[in-house]
C-alpha cells in the first residue's frame, strides 16, 4: 500500500470471489483509509464470464458495502438515438412488469427484473433490485442508416412462430440471415447518410453476426457462402493441424520427397486442396505421358526442397500449380479459397520452423502426421488464423464482442440455449442471495433448476451485451422452439423469451400477439412473421473492376543457387553398402541421417523402420541374453532416442552413475517417449557410458566439468564444391581407408550443423558425437579397424571435419592471440555407444591436422583447394 495507495480495476464484474478478496484485505472496500483510493469500474449488467471463475455476487456485495459512493454514466455514446431507445423499452418492459405484476399480487407473466436478480417475497413499496436496468440517454450519430425502402428500423425481430426443434431452427435462421444481408449488400441504395460527408454504401464489414458456439458459426458461413458472400469468423480457436489441408499436405510432401512413388503421386494428386477435376484425374490415370509431366513437377520440386527448404517449396507448389488464383479469382473460384490460402501458409511456416530442429525430409513428415493424429502441443502458433482483414462480414462470438462495436449487428439465433437438466449434468454449483456458492454432487430437481435459473441469468446478460453491440441497426431471430421431439414450446426459457413475455410458458400461435404487445408502443421496433421458403439471392458483383497497371520490367539480379546445407547435403545420396568396395557391406547404419536433408533411399529405410514395432519386454523371470546395448533395438528411432537421452544427461552433468534420483528421471522420460519397457536397459546402458574414460581424452563424460550440449554452428559458403571437401578429407583423414564418393555438388549459401557435445578438459578443447550404429553383437566387434570402417563407409570424416573447423573458428574467436591450436585442439571424438566394452571403448579419435582445417577455411570463402 505504501507503494500503490492507490489501485484502478477496470471490468470489475468479471471479478472472482478470491480476487474479490485480496482486494478487500488490501484496501477494506468498505471502510478504507483516507491515505488510499480503490477505484472499481464495471457494468454488473454485462458480467458474462462465468465460465472463467467471474462471479457477479462478488461485484454485488461490494457495491452493496459502498453505498452512496457510486458514479453512473448515464449517456450512449456508441449507438443513434433510435437504437438505445427501443433497448430502453425492451429491457424497460420487463422491469416494468415487476411493479405491475407486485401491486396486483399476480403470477402469470410475473419477472423478477430484467435480470432476475429481484428479491423475492417483498412488498412493492419495498422491493429489492440488486441489478436493475436503468435506461440510459443517447448522444446520437450524425449519419443515419437508410436503404432503399427508406429509414431503416432501429430493431428488427423477425419470428418463426412454428414450434421445431433447435438444429432445424438453426439452418432455417441461418438461411434468413444471410439472405437479409445479401439483399442488403446488393441495394445500392443502403448505406450511411452524413449530413458532412454525403451518403456512403453499405460495406460488408460493415457487418457483424454474433453467435453463441462455433456450430451456429458454420451454420451461417456455409449459408453466406452459397450466396457468394465472404466472412471471416473472429473467435475461431481450432487447430490449423485440424484442417482439410493440413492431411493433404502430408500427401504432397509423401509425394514430393518420394517423386518416384507412382502411389504416393497419384494420392497426392487427387487431394482436395489441390482441386483438380474428375476429367484432369482421368487423364492422370490413363495418359502415362501427362502423368509423367506431373512426376517431373514433383521431381523439381523435391530439388527445391533439398536446395532451399520446406517453405520455398511449397510456395514453389504455390506458384507452379497456380492455386492462389484457383482458389481466390474467376468464376470458379473456390468459396473456401481465402481460408484454405491461410491455412496452407500457416502450415508452411510451421513446417519451416519445424524443420530446423528435425533431421531431413522423413523426420519433417513424420512431424507433421503426428500433429495431424492429434499428437500436437496445444500452443497459439496452431490456431488458425485470420483469412484476410479485408472487406468481409465479420462472425463473432457475443463473448468475444464484448467491449466492441458495429454498425450493423446480426443476432439470428437469440432464442437458443442450453438448459441445465438432471439428464446431462453430473453436479451443479448453486449460490443463494448472498453470493455464497454450494457444489451439489447429488443434485436434486429443485438444485438443478436454480442451477438452470443461474444460466438463464447469465443468458440474459449476454443478451444484453449482444444488443448493445450496435450503432444503427440490429436484427434478432426469435423462435418457437421444444426440446426433442416434445410439444413444450421452451421460449419462455430463452433470454429472448423471458425479456419479451415473462417467466410463463406460451403457445407457439400465441407469440405474433405476446411480443406484438410488448413491442407495439415503439416506432423503432418492428416484429416480422418469417415465411416457409427462404430464397437464395446471390451476391452481385460491385463497382467496376480498373485494369491493372504495367509495371516496369524487373532487371534487378540475386543469386538463385542459395540454400542452406549440412553434413547430410554432402553425403546425400551416398552409394549403397557393399556396391563401392567389397567387405563394406558388412558394416551397418543404425542411425538416421545427419543434419540436413534426407536420402531416397534412407528416407526408405527410415520409413520401414517406422513401420515396425518395437520389440517386446521379455516375460517376467526372463533374462536376454547379453549387455543391454547389444540387445537393444536398432533404427534410426532408437539412435534418435538415445540422443535425446545424452543431449538431457549433459543438462544434469551426466551424474547418472551416482544419482537415483536422475536414473528415475530418465525412467520417466522413457515412458513419456514410448520406450517404457526399454527404460531399465536405456538406464542400465547411459550409466555405463557416462563413466566409460574416453581413451583420447583420459576422462569419463561423467568426469567433465565443462561442456556445451548440441553446440550450433553456421558457415557461410561461397561456392563449396563437395569434390574439393572429399579430396581434402581422403588425403588427411582415414589415410589408406576406401570410402565412398562425396556426390558431386555445390554449396552457395549457408554450412550448418549441431556438434553433439564440445567439452574442455586440461586445457584441451574436443567435438563428441554419439553413434549408435550396430558393428557386431559382441563387445570384440567393436575393434579400432571395425570403427575406422564405419567412419570411412558413411563419411564421418567428412563431418569430423567440418565439426573441428567449427570449434577451430571458435576458439580462434574467443581466445585470440592466445589460442595455440597445436596445444588447445584435442580433436574429435566418435564414441560409439554399443562398443563401450570393446577393445578400444567404442572410442575413435580424429586429430585435428592444421593444414586440413585451414585448406576448408578456403573452401568455404572460395578460394579453391591449392595445386
Amino acid at each position: 500500500l505504501a507503494q500503490y495507495p492507490v489501485a484502478l480495476i477496470d471490468e470489475f464484474q468479471d471479478t472472482s470471489p478470491v480476487q474479490s478478496r485480496i482486494f478487500d484485505r488490501l484496501y477494506r472496500i468498505k471502510d478504507n483509509s483516507p491515505a488510499t483510493a480503490l477505484l472499481l469500474i464495471g457494468d454488473p449488467k454485462q458480467a458474462i464470464y462465468g465460465f472463467r471463475g467471474a462471479d457477479i455476487h462478488s461485484y454485488l456485495a461490494v457495491r452493496r458495502a459502498t453505498t452512496g459512493r457510486h458514479y453512473v454514466l448515464g449517456t450512449n455514446h456508441r449507438s443513434t438515438a433510435a437504437l438505445v431507445g427501443a433497448v430502453n423499452h425492451v429491457f424497460g418492459q420487463a422491469e416494468a412488469r415487476v411493479a405491475e405484476a407486485a401491486v396486483g399480487d399476480e403470477t402469470e407473466g410475473r419477472t423478477d427484473g430484467a435480470f432476475m436478480f429481484r428479491a423475492a417475497g417483498m412488498a412493492a413499496a419495498a422491493q429489492e433490485n440488486a441489478l436493475p436496468f436503468v435506461p440510459v440517454d443517447a448522444k446520437g450519430r450524425a449519419e443515419t442508416f437508410v436503404t432503399a425502402a427508406g429509414r431503416c428500423t432501429a430493431l428488427t425481430l423477425v419470428l418463426d412462430a412454428e414450434l421445431t426443434d433447435a438444429n432445424t431452427s438453426l439452418r432455417a435462421f441461418a438461411a434468413r440471415c444471410a439472405e437479409r444481408i445479401v439483399t442488403l449488400l446488393n441495394d445500392e441504395q443502403a448505406g450511411f447518410d452524413d449530413p458532412q460527408r454525403g451518403f456512403v454504401r453499405l460495406r460488408p464489414a460493415d457487418i457483424a453476426v454474433l453467435v453463441r458456439m462455433g456450430r451456429e458459426a458454420a451454420a451461417l458461413r456455409r449459408d453466406l457462402r452459397r450466396r457468394h458472400v465472404a466472412s471471416v469468423y473472429l473467435s475461431d480457436r481450432d487447430s490449423v493441424f485440424d484442417s482439410v489441408e493440413a492431411h493433404d499436405l502430408l500427401h504432397w510432401l509423401k509425394a514430393v520427397a518420394a517423386p518416384l512413388d507412382v502411389r504416393l503421386a497419384r494420392a497426392a494428386w487427387a487431394t482436395r486442396t489441390l482441386g483438380l477435376s474428375l476429367a484432369e484425374l482421368a487423364v492422370l490415370a490413363n495418359d502415362d505421358e501427362a502423368f509423367d509431366l506431373r512426376c517431373e513437377q514433383l521431381r523439381q520440386l523435391h530439388a527445391t526442397w533439398q536446395g532451399q527448404g520446406v517453405l520455398t517449396m511449397l510456395r514453389q507448389t504455390l506458384h507452379r500449380l497456380d492455386l492462389p488464383a484457383r482458389w481466390l479469382g474467376g468464376a470458379a473460384a473456390d468459396a473456401d479459397g481465402e481460408r484454405r490460402l491461410t491455412n496452407v501458409l500457416h502450415l508452411a511456416e510451421l513446417l519451416q520452423a519445424a524443420s530446423a530442429q528435425l533431421d531431413g525430409e522423413q523426420a519433417l513428415i513424420r512431424w507433421l502426421a503426428s500433429q495431424v493424429a492429434g499428437n500436437a502441443s496445444a500452443g497459439d502458433e496452431q490456431i488458425v488464423r485470420l483469412e484476410s482483414d479485408a472487406d468481409l462480414v465479420k462472425v463473432i462470438t457475443v463473448h468475444k464482442a464484448k467491449g466492441l462495436e458495429y454498425p450493423l449487428v446480426f443476432l439470428p439465433f437469440a432464442s437458443s440455449f442450453r438448459a441445465v437438466s438432471k439428464a446431462h449434468t453430473a453436479y451443479v454449483n448453486t449460490a443463494d442471495d448472498a453470493g455464497h456458492r454450494t457444489l451439489h454432487l447429488q443434485p436434486s430437481s429443485a438444485q438443478i433448476d436454480a442451477a438452470d435459473r443461474d444460466r438463464q441469468r447469465e443468458d440474459l446478460r449476454l443478451l444484453y451485451v449482444a444488443l448493445t453491440r450496435a450503432r444503427h441497426a440490429l436484427w434478432v431471430g426469435v423462435a418457437a422452439l421444444r426440446v426433442g421431439q416434445g410439444k413444450e414450446c421452451t421460449f419462455h426459457r430463452s433470454a429472448i423469451g423471458y425479456v419479451l413475455g415473462g417467466a410463463g410458458a406460451s403457445q407457439p400461435e400465441a407469440l405474433a400477439g405476446q411480443i406484438g404487445t410488448v413491442v407495439g408502443p415503439s416506432a423503432d421496433i418492428v416484429l416480422t412473421l418469417t415465411d416457409a421458403a427462404v430464397p437464395r439471392t446471390q451476391l452481385r458483383a460491385r463497382g467496376v473492376q480498373l485494369p491493372l497497371r504495367a509495371l516496369a520490367p524487373y532487371a534487378a539480379s540475386f543469386e538463385r543457387r542459395w540454400a542452406i546445407g549440412s553434413f547430410s547435403a554432402l553425403v546425400r545420396a551416398l552409394p549403397a553398402p557393399g556396391t563401392w568396395s567389397s567387405g563394406a557391406g558388412a558394416v551397418r547404419d543404425d542411425e538416421g541421417p545427419g543434419l540436413g536433408d534426407v536420402s531416397v533411399a534412407a528416407a526408405a529405410a527410415v520409413t520401414a523402420f517406422a513401420t515396425m514395432a518395437v520389440p517386446a519386454p521379455a516375460a517376467p523371470g526372463v533374462i536376454c541374453a547379453g549387455q543391454a546395448w547389444h540387445r537393444f533395438p536398432r533404427g534410426a528411432m532408437p539412435g534418435n532416442f538415445l540422443h535425446d537421452q545424452l543431449e538431457w544427461l549433459a543438462g544434469e552433468g551426466f551424474d547418472l552413475d551416482a544419482s537415483a534420483e536422475l536414473a528415475q528421471q530418465l525412467l520417466r522420460r522413457c515412458e513419456r517417449q514410448g520406450w517404457g519397457a526399454r527404460g531399465p536397459d536405456v538406464v542400465a546402458w547411459l550409466a555405463q557410458v557416462v563413466k566409460t574414460p574416453l581413451p583420447p581424452v583420459g576422462m569419463a563424460l561423467a568426469g567433465i566439468p565443462t561442456h556445451l550440449a548440441e553446440m550450433e554452428f553456421w558457415f557461410p559458403s561461397a561456392g563449396l564444391k563437395a569434390g574439393e571437401v572429399d579430396a581434402l578429407c581422403r588425403q588427411y583423414l582415414l589415410t589408406g581407408h576406401d570410402r565412398p564418393a562425396l556426390p558431386e555438388r555445390e554449396l552457395r549459401g549457408m554450412l550448418m550443423g549441431f556438434a553433439d557435445l564440445v567439452f574442455e578438459h586440461e586445457g584441451r578443447f574436443w567435438v563428441l558425437d554419439y553413434k549408435s550404429n550396430h558393428l557386431g553383437a559382441t563387445d570384440a566387434d567393436y575393434t579400432a579397424g571395425a570403427l575406422e570402417s564405419a567412419m570411412a563407409q558413411h563419411r564421418y570424416d567428412v563431418q569430423a571435419a567440418l565439426y573441428l573447423l567449427a570449434l577451430h573458428r571458435l576458439l580462434r574467436t574467443r581466445l585470440g592471440a592466445s589460442y595455440d591450436p597445436a596445444r588447445q585442439l584435442g580433436g574429435a571424438v566418435y564414441f560409439f555407444l554399443r562398443g563401450i566394452q570393446g577393445p578400444v571403448s567404442g572410442c575413435h579419435h580424429v586429430a585435428p591436422p592444421l593444414t586440413l582445417l585451414d585448406a576448408l577455411d578456403a573452401l568455404l570463402q572460395g578460394a579453391g583447394v591449392a595445386a
